[in-house]
C-alpha cells in the first residue's frame, strides 16, 4: 500500500468517470493524480506523480 501514501489523507476535489482513457481518475489537492482501470480483467492503478 505504499504506493498510495501520496494521496492517503488528501483532500479529493474531482473524479472524472470516465476519464479520457476510459478509466476512472481522482484528482486530490496539491494536484496529485489515481488514475484507475481495468486491464484484462484485473485493476490497474497508477499515482501521479508517484
Amino acid at each position: 500500500m505504499a504506493k498510495f501514501d501520496g494521496v492517503r489523507m488528501q483532500d479529493l476535489v474531482e473524479v472524472k468517470d470516465p476519464d479520457e482513457e476510459g478509466g476512472l481518475t481522482l484528482v486530490f489537492k496539491d494536484n496529485r493524480l489515481l488514475k484507475i482501470k481495468v486491464v484484462d480483467g484485473k485493476l490497474v492503478s497508477e499515482s501521479i506523480p508517484e
